[in-house]
């Protein structure tokens, strides 16, 4: 039984907000937080719903929906700061998380955002501990469309044709998998740093069949989609041995290669942004940013 309660973030922690974020953001939107599991696996979930206090627009609010939510929330309330500028005060963004009081659940984020993989094609672990479990994906993507939009949209009127999905590194792969796959799920497209590279770049086949059908005119009108990528590389800690393993592993295409090919897709709104100065880890909260008024069609 899916077991969902409702508290006021103002009652959270959030590992990674600056004090007093949520009670000045809360002075033009509110902050809840839904404890939610899902149905097919069993798998607790933390959600995090950011809404205006106003009124709607006609249609409903627009919705960005964040992986990672822990982490990301709160670097969009940093984003959108006490008086927004007109129209990104009328979105609401929902920070798709975990039970933890960390900013990121790595385990369990593998598990969510990667198609089965084989043991060769996984890097090695920093956390240590139990082998990665990958293959979660399709079972994530049905707990986003069949629990947690119904979530949002009973308790806000959402417009359903102006919804925005973020996902950062293996996030940014999985949203690039929904678009391929699924593109009518989500009107608005952000992968940030996507780790094409992931499973032998087994994305690219995907990405592949997206192009074709895309070709005979099957992608939904107004879709959109946002490619950013980083620049500096931070050394890990890891034997030599990993970290060729980790070399081999993550060569080939990146973000800036992916939004190369998709230029050419008809009716595709596409914009690419290159954070060369940054790591892997510092453009996430630029990549939030930019996100906001990505969803309201300003490209960065």
């Amino acid at each position: 039984m899916r077991r969902l309660a409702v508290c006021l973030l103002a009652a959270l922690s959030l590992t990674g907000a600056r004090p007093g974020i949520a009670e000045t953001v809360a002075e033009a939107r509110k902050v809840e937080r839904l404890e939610m599991r899902a149905e097919r696996t069993g798998l607790d979930y933390r959600v995090f719903l950011l809404h205006p206090t106003e009124p709607p627009p006609p249609g409903g609010y627009p919705v960005v929906y964040l992986l990672d939510g822990n982490a990301t929330l709160p670097m969009a309330e940093k984003a959108l700061g006490p008086n927004p500028p007109a129209p990104l005060g009328s979105a609401v963004v929902v920070g798709v998380g975990y039970p933890t009081d960390k900013p990121f659940d790595v385990p369990r984020r593998y598990r969510d955002l990667t198609p089965l993989t084989p043991p060769e094609l996984i890097p090695p672990s920093r956390e240590g501990g139990d082998a990665i479990r990958t293959g979660g994906r399709d079972e994530f993507l049905a707990f986003l469309e069949t629990q947690v939009k119904p979530a949002v949209e009973s308790r806000l009127p959402i417009d359903r044709q102006r919804q925005t999905l973020f996902g950062h590194s293996l996030g940014g792969l999985f949203a690039l998998y929904v678009l391929y796959t699924q593109p009518a799920l989500f009107q608005t497209y952000v992968a940030a740093d996507p780790a094409i590279w992931w499973s032998g770049q087994a994305i690219l086949k995907e990405q592949a069949a997206f192009l074709e059908k895309a070709a005979l005119g099957g992608l939904p009108a107004g879709t959109a989609l946002l490619v950013e990528t980083s620049g500096k590389m931070v050394e890990r800690q890891l034997s030599e041995a990993e970290t060729e393993k980790v070399r081999r592993l993550r060569a080939g295409p990146t973000g800036r290669e992916v939004a190369e090919a998709l230029s050419a897709v008809p009716g595709l709104r596409l914009a690419f942004r290159a954070f060369p100065d940054e790591s892997h880890g510092s453009m996430i909260p630029l990549s939030v940013a930019d996100a906001l008024p990505f969803a309201f069609g300003k490209a960065p």
